[in-house]
């Protein structure tokens, strides 16, 4: 499904239903960095979990990815627009409430949402992600071209089937413009932080859910790339949002 929620920016979004409806709010999924619903959840088996625990999923393709429009302006892509898109989609769903889980950029995204409507958020799972600004000292620099986490990421993800590296481009500057910083915080809104112990994006993830009082749950063996799809993400999401 699409839906044109702002300007000519069209965004894609998947809606599905429980197997069994427990009368749970919702579950938003929010994407990392240069993947999409698709490649983000629904290969590492989310849907078919989420839905076996009686919760309605609702994925989007973040603007920039996957079937969304991919606009080249960085200014586009200020964490503020992706709220805006976030907030439209919700309300054209007529979803007061939702459960976020979000990964690495997702993650990011997750916690400006909750700082900006806490009343739509009832708890959120940051994952991929912590303290440190992934995107320090971009500046003007091509990302892609050094040798930090990020830069190893974008090689990556700038080489899979139907991404745009001028968009995603577009989408790290734009992130960069507004570096995350770990204060203020979501007020009101309970947290769970997960990091593969491999993950270097993710460093200080432990540090930052002490700071926010949050759960933490580390995953043994696993990387950035790889610990979206591990059991023990799905089952520690299940129970944390109970």
């Amino acid at each position: 499904m699409t839906a044109n929620l702002i300007g000519d920016v069209t965004m894609r979004y998947v809606d599905l239903p429980p197997q069994a409806s427990d009368g749970s709010v919702p579950v938003l999924l929010l994407h990392g960095f240069g993947t999409s619903f698709d490649m983000n959840w629904r290969a590492a088996g989310w849907p078919r979990v989420l839905e076996a625990a009686g919760r309605r999923v609702i994925g989007p393709d973040l603007r920039g990815h996957g079937g969304s429009d991919k606009p080249t302006e960085s200014g586009l892509y200020l964490p503020e627009h992706f709220v805006d898109d976030l907030l439209r989609l919700l309300d054209a769903l007529d979803v007061e409430v939702v459960d976020v889980v979000g990964y690495s950029m997702g993650s990011r995204l997750a916690w400006s949402l909750a700082l900006t409507a806490p009343a739509r958020v009832r708890r959120m799972v940051l994952a991929g992600f912590g303290p440190t600004d992934a995107l320090a000292g971009l500046g003007e620099t091509a990302p892609g071209t050094g040798d930090t986490p990020f830069d190893h990421v974008f090689r990556t993800v700038a080489a899979l089937p139907g991404n745009d590296p001028e968009a995603l481009a577009a989408c790290a500057h734009g992130q960069a413009a507004d570096p995350f910083v770990p204060v203020p915080r979501p007020e009101g809104v309970p947290m769970l932080l997960v990091a593969g112990a491999e993950d270097t994006v993710a460093a200080g993830a432990s540090d930052l859910a002490a700071a926010c009082g949050a759960g933490f749950v580390e995953i043994p063996g696993r990387h950035h790339a790889n610990a979206v799809s591990a059991r023990a993400f799905k089952e520690a999401v299940v129970d944390f949002l109970g």
